[in-house]
């Protein structure tokens, strides 16, 4: 097995060589035939500039890119940017469950911070709900990877996704698509603009998707519905002068999500638990489901103010977010009669608000020196209740300011450097009240309100302050430029909220990282592009959850009088030093194709890892850290039938990862590994775009996975003596017409 591995990767590099050997070549002939590679501006640094210009290890793909492909959602961005692993959590709607560089976050709770942020219009989420998105309406789309402790702030140890949408154009126009796909899929989707007088416009957008479950139940012999989803958005634009702008942005948004392809696996104490490592083969039918709801349905609103000068630009950015969030877990068996139909139900029902501020100072001087500075407050407070498996109330409390800025300075024509900085001071609080567990169909009947006795309060509290800095020095180079930087970063501490027992309550530290970075951005052609980052890092006090059996020494007595059989917390057991080479190249040979290329190496161990007094950094594994990472990708463009037919392929191969583990994993004597096997996809795409007498004509056919049939095994998840997997779709086959004017 480890020669097929070997041998694989070998292939994978030889296949790369030869795809970018063109980058570096002269390409005197090519440059003849190619008319240069479309600019990418980014605003990575908190202003716009080309993205060969920025000393930061950033993605980012133009609406052309977006417009031509097949990339309608945000989860497609981790096939095609190395070192990033992009997923929907498993119990969540549109929840994202992000890893960069091996630095991951997989969970719904909102007392425990990302490890990714994610930014839209300039506001951070909080949380990791809301973070899956469509493509549809957006003007760029950055994927930053590394620490972005100075000018993003907290949580962004791995990096950040930061998406802007499109402004209102103040002029009249529609962007109208409509998808079918497999398991009946509908994806509907549009935008309307309008003017608003001759000071500004207004914008209209909306989307509609609704799909069945790729996992077929024979025990209903039928498949489940598994997502229906709506939102709406309504945006002002007004230009006050030719100096002064805002952007009003309002959000309504429903989406419901079934889940069952969260396939039950077995019983750890039967051992049949670890067939989730067999093929996806086997996993094409199942009368194990675990049926669950997910809903999220609120509101947000965004505000953003801008003015300028002839040297500086002021910006306002203020966030409001306000949704409910509500997990239902109604069976799980064979069949709704087995095993007394109901024995690990789970309701959960939770309100989450956030509310933020932003004020950026950006400067355009002539001189040799420019900066960027600013100051950040954030409120967010979320309310739980659960029951009647892990029963318990929780209300939880967050503040946080910062203040930051960043200098530029060039010391001379090859010569800059960069210095920048970010204070934090945070606060939170939480109020948990935890209630016996109720089992069996009488948790179904009783519900929430079965909890009797008071099991456990606690009401503790999280102070916290940080110092996060980047430094860089840059020398430009006869094709582009050359950066060495050194970066900090840190994830708030806080509360595991699901905790039963004064212990599980207790509050862990934050968790910080320092990154060494060497880079190139290089243009060594008109028509090629190589950007190159090796980076090193160290990361301490990481945040691991912890679960043993409520038997064990750290657990307290009542824990067993809860009826629960594990004991579940946070807390900073490990160090990890992690280092890696990213590569993304782009050729153009002709102006009809386009070649891209992109790899991540990592190699990431546990330096120390505290289980219970035992140092197990010998065994310990990163969760979602594959050694490689790999997409090749080709779009061909010409003229058929009096319009433009675009051709897209993209290959993509990630390595295997340890998925989420039961309490043993980590058990330094009985511990499994839980891996989810190595695996390539093959997408492909036609795009067919026609100019008609008053628009533009779209035609799209698709196909992702296309060499695969069945599913995967994408996730492993335990729960004490409970074991399940999470099922992934292979093929899936779709056609899309659009209409824009």
């Amino acid at each position: 097995m480890n020669h097929q591995k070997t041998y694989r990767k070998q292939l994978l590099s030889a296949i790369i060589s030869i795809c970018t050997l063109p980058l570096y070549a002269g390409g005197a002939i090519a440059q003849e035939e190619a008319a240069g590679l479309e600019e990418i501006i980014v605003t990575a640094r908190k202003r716009q500039e080309s993205i060969q210009d920025v000393p930061v290890a950033v993605s980012a793909l133009s609406p052309g890119q977006l417009e031509r492909g097949s990339i309608t959602s945000s989860l497609e961005l981790g096939k095609m940017v190395p070192n990033v692993e992009l997923h929907e959590t498993a119990i969540g709607s549109e929840s994202l469950s992000a890893s960069i560089r091996g630095m991951s976050y997989d969970d719904i709770e909102k007392s425990i911070e990302p490890t990714v942020g994610v930014a839209i219009d300039g506001v951070f989420l909080a949380s990791n709900s809301g973070g899956v998105f469509d493509l549809f309406d957006v003007e760029s789309v950055e994927v930053l990877r590394g620490p972005q402790g100075t000018l993003f702030g907290r949580n962004t140890i791995g990096g950040v996704i930061s998406v802007q949408r499109t402004e209102p154009t103040g002029e009249f126009g529609m962007k109208l698509e409509g998808t079918a796909g497999d398991q009946d899929m509908t994806d509907i989707k549009g935008i309307i603009n309008m003017p608003l007088g001759d000071k500004g416009g207004v914008k209209l957008s909306f989307k509609n998707v609704e799909s069945d479950s790729h996992v077929y139940n024979t025990s209903l012999n039928a498949r489940r519905p598994m997502k229906d989803s709506e939102s709406m958005s309504i945006a002002v634009k007004y230009n006050f002068s030719e100096n002064t702008s805002a952007v009003l942005t309002f959000d309504d948004y429903d989406h419901n999500t079934t889940a069952p392809d969260n396939v039950f696996v077995g019983f750890e104490a039967l051992g049949n638990q670890g067939a989730v490592n067999s093929e996806a083969d086997d996993w094409k039918t199942s009368p194990q489901f675990l049926p669950l709801t997910a809903t999220l349905e609120g509101e947000n609103t965004t505000l953003k103010v801008t003015h300028d000068t002839d040297n500086f630009q002021i910006k306002y950015i203020m966030g409001i977010m306000d949704y409910d969030e509500v997990v239902r877990e109604a069976s799980w068996g064979l069949g709704p009669d087995v095993l007394g139909g109901v024995f690990f139900p789970v309701d959960r029902d939770q309100n989450f608000k956030q509310t933020s501020h932003e004020v950026q100072l950006t400067s355009d001087l002539d001189g040799p020196m420019n900066f960027v500075a600013g100051l950040y407050s954030m409120e967010a407070d979320s309310y739980i209740t659960s029951g009647p498996i892990q029963n318990f109330t929780a209300l939880h409390y967050l503040d946080s300011t910062a203040v930051f800025g960043e200098m530029n300075y060039e010391i001379n024509d090859l010569w800059s450097f960069t210095l920048g900085a970010r204070y934090t001071e945070e606060e939170k609080e939480l109020d948990t009240r935890s209630y016996p567990m109720v089992s069996g169909n009488a948790a179904r009947l009783a519900g929430s309100s079965a909890a009797a006795d008071l099991l456990n309060s606690a009401n503790p509290t999280f102070k916290d302050d940080n110092t996060s800095f980047r430094a860089v020095l840059q020398r430009e180079i006869e094709s582009g430029m050359m950066y060495v930087s050194y970066s900090t970063g840190y994830r708030s501490g806080g509360f595991f909220n699901r905790g039963i027992t004064p212990l599980e309550n207790q509050p862990f530290q934050s968790e910080e990282v320092t990154s060494i970075e060497l880079g190139m951005r290089s243009n060594p052609t008109d028509n090629s592009q190589i950007n190159i980052t090796y980076f090193n890092s160290d990361y301490t006090d990481k945040q691991t959850t912890v679960i043993v059996p409520a038997s064990d020494a750290n657990c307290d007595k009542e824990q067993n009088e809860a009826g629960s059989v594990t004991c579940s917390f946070v807390r900073n057991a490990g160090e990890v030093s992690m280092s890696g080479i990213e590569f993304e190249g782009t050729y153009m040979p002709t102006e009809a194709l386009t070649l891209r290329a992109s790899f991540g190496t990592l190699d990431a161990d546990y330096d120390e890892y505290d289980y219970n007094g035992v140092d197990i950094s010998d065994k310990a594994r990163l969760l979602y850290a594959p050694e490689l990472t790999a997409y090749l990708g080709a779009e061909h463009t010409s003229d058929r039938a009096g319009g433009t037919l675009t051709l897209n392929l993209g290959f993509s191969h990630k390595d295997d990862v340890e998925t989420q583990a039961d309490w043993s994993t980590y058990n330094p004597v009985t511990g499994p590994e839980v891996t989810i096997e190595s695996f390539e996809t093959l997408d492909i795409s036609a795009t067919f775009m026609k100019e008609m007498s008053n628009g533009t004509l779209k035609l799209r056919v698709y196909g992702t996975d296309v060499l695969e049939d069945g599913n995967r095994v994408g996730r492993r998840y335990d729960a004490g003596s409970f074991a399940w997997a999470e099922l992934v779709p292979r093929r899936q086959m779709g056609v899309t017409v659009g209409y824009e004017f």
